[in-house]
């Protein structure tokens, strides 16, 4: 279960926000991958080079892999949970680049610079019903794509073929598929951030039940339909930001309306929470996190890095809570 959108700051500039939501502790580093690194896809073996640096939150498995990021060009891309939707190739095939699941972020955010590119890209793409190791299974994704135009597709694995959908609202969650949380919109539409007016019935006036009237019927449960509808509630009403500080606090309050705590969603694998959040800025390169087990907010600067170095670069993600005490005991 994940969450993502985009968020436009008032001089156009462009972001894409996503909490990351499982049941197994992925423990992810801070990564950045520089140009030119060398990196071999697991359906294949074929050995690639990135053309682009980018950075985000990854795990080093044999080769590097990451739930989302941003790049040098401005490209951020995200991947979520598509459980029982998502339809791979079972085989590698001839004259196509043949990609795990698991491998897709990092070979869009290092060889792609904008959307239309992904779009072009994507033709020559086949995604394989690859294992990856930290969780031994075939992994359900679907992907989100933006750039610094606030072009935005989602990419999805179905039976019938890869599909690429435009995403006009810059939303996306889990299961059904994109176009079933696009038709859904409509059962909402009557959801507004202002008050209803009193009402005379009989001769008898009824007024609302103080603030808040207007958001009567906005699902309040963790499933992807109604964080899907919770988001971009959100992002479509939150007042917009005058620069990237502001839109950092928009976007986490935003985040924290489709926030899980553990213990309020337990499934068969374990109980599923929201293990961080983060957003990924595509004209400065800045990406900002936080854990569920460190509420303060920690950025990492794409461009302040050596995007030509030798070798990958990896951060411990700070796991303790910190917390800034105005004074103390003496």
């Amino acid at each position: 279960m994940c969450t993502s959108f985009t968020y436009q700051i008032k001089n156009g500039s462009n972001a894409l926000a996503r909490s990351m939501d499982f049941a197994f502790k992925l423990d992810p580093d801070i990564v950045l991958i520089p140009r030119g690194f060398s990196w071999q896809s697991q359906p294949d073996r074929a050995v690639r080079t990135t053309t682009y640096a980018f950075t985000g939150l990854g795990r080093h498995l044999g080769e590097y892999v990451f739930a989302d990021g941003v790049n040098e060009q401005g490209l951020c891309c995200a991947v979520l949970y598509f459980s029982g939707y998502a339809s791979y190739q079972k085989e590698p095939l001839e004259n196509k680049i043949n990609l795990a699941p698991h491998e897709v972020v990092f070979w869009l955010l290092s060889s792609c610079s904008t959307v239309g590119q992904v779009r072009e890209a994507v033709k020559d793409l086949n995604i394989t019903a690859s294992v990856i190791d930290l969780l031994g299974l075939v992994p359900p994704f679907h992907w989100i794509v933006t750039d610094r135009s606030g072009d935005t597709i989602v990419i999805e694995p179905l039976e019938d073929g890869l599909s690429v959908c435009d995403n006009p609202v810059g939303v996306m969650s889990n299961s059904p598929d994109f176009s079933w949380h696009m038709t859904n919109i409509r059962n909402y539409i009557g959801v507004r951030p202002y008050q209803l007016k009193p009402v005379t019935l009989g001769g008898v006036t009824f007024s609302p039940f103080g603030q808040g009237s207007g958001t009567m019927g906005i699902p309040g449960d963790y499933t992807p339909p109604s964080r899907f509808l919770r988001a971009l509630f959100g992002k479509e009403t939150i007042n917009r930001a005058e620069n990237e500080l502001d839109a950092v606090t928009a976007i986490f309050h935003i985040l924290s309306s489709v926030d899980i705590p553990k213990g309020s969603v337990v499934t068969d694998k374990g109980i599923d929470y929201t293990q961080h959040s983060c957003c990924m800025f595509c004209d400065s390169g800045a990406y900002y996190f936080k854990t569920y087990d460190n509420s303060q907010i920690i950025k990492v600067d794409l461009f302040a890095e050596d995007l030509n170095a030798p070798a990958a670069k990896t951060w411990p993600v700070p796991k303790t809570q910190q917390i800034n005490a105005v004074n103390a005991r003496p």
